[in-house]
């Protein structure tokens, strides 16, 4: 019975009767308005399964369009790119949609520090670190408060704030496609939909999907004895997600910027280069945003 919920209904819509719009009032045949795009409302759309149905698509993201914009998303780096660029847009889920619910998921399971800083990291570990100590220190001092509680309510609203200012790196990173691919005359808007699906790709895949996988199959292993957890460490982990990047960033330059493959391969060190810098950049940005608005 549960299976029923997700069996293609035969289509029993009547295309070529005439329709008068409830919005704008405009007559029409179809299920949409030509004049505002309004929809026909049908008759199993009122019944409960139909509601279930939205619902669980809602909650799930079950529907066509994410599953098959995900599957091009992690198959064929720059090709969802350069479908939606080339007006083949309705069979997949919007760029900016897809990055919102990666983003949503990153940091509802943060499962590997890349954007969001530590403060720990942030005071400790940054290049700006001694500057950092000292502005949290000068900010315990004059609140008469302890590190562990200005931990967490630094903790709290950089969370807050992260969810905010990470599109910022969607944007930074396309003035760098927009600089390393100078020559391909792109408008701007072009760079900016490679850079949602690069960014969407290293949230989704690098820091959900892939250390999922790496979390089970350590524990897995661990069963047998064997401990990978002191061979994969943080240094051996960034040179794995680095050489995801490296490929993501070679194959989009093929596919989405039409490329030859030895000019994919000469602009991919500069533009991971840049991905880094702009890392870094947004890390110092998220810092010094929290410390102004705690």
């Amino acid at each position: 019975m549960p299976f029923s919920l997700f069996k293609r209904k035969e289509d029993t819509f009547n295309l070529e009767v005439v329709h008068t719009c409830k919005t704008c009032h405009f007559e029409f045949k179809g299920r949409y308005c030509g004049k505002c795009g309004e929809k026909v409302m049908e008759e199993n759309e009122r019944s409960i399964q139909s509601f279930l149905a939205g619902l669980l698509n809602a909650f799930t993201f079950l529907d066509g369009k994410f599953i098959r914009t995900l599957k091009l998303l992690l198959t064929k780096p720059g090709q969802l790119s350069r479908n939606i660029t080339d007006g083949i847009r309705m069979p997949y889920m919007s760029l900016i949609s897809l990055f919102f619910v990666a983003n949503f998921f990153y940091f509802l399971f943060p499962l590997w520090d890349s954007f969001n800083s530590s403060l720990y990291s942030q005071m400790n570990v940054l290049p700006y670190h001694e500057r950092a100590a000292r502005m949290v220190n000068e900010k315990i001092e004059k609140e008469k408060i302890t590190l562990e509680l200005f931990t967490e309510k630094y903790t709290a609203q950089s969370t807050n704030l992260s969810k905010l200012l990470l599109i910022l790196v969607v944007i930074m990173f396309s003035f760098a496609l927009f600089a390393v691919n100078f020559s391909k005359k792109a408008y701007f808007f072009d760079h900016l939909l490679f850079s949602l699906e690069f960014n969407t790709f290293h949230i989704l895949f690098n820091l959900i999907i892939f250390p999922t996988i790496l979390i089970g199959l350590i524990k897995f292993v661990h069963l047998f004895g064997v401990d990978w957890g002191v061979i994969l460490n943080d240094n051996v982990y960034f040179i794995i997600v680095a050489s995801f990047l490296a490929c993501f960033l070679f194959f989009g330059q093929i596919n989405f910027y039409k490329q030859k493959w030895y000019w994919g391969l000469l602009r991919v060190a500069p533009l991971f280069f840049l991905f880094t810098l702009i890392i870094g950049l947004y890390r110092a940005m998220l810092f010094y945003f929290t410390m102004w608005t705690i």
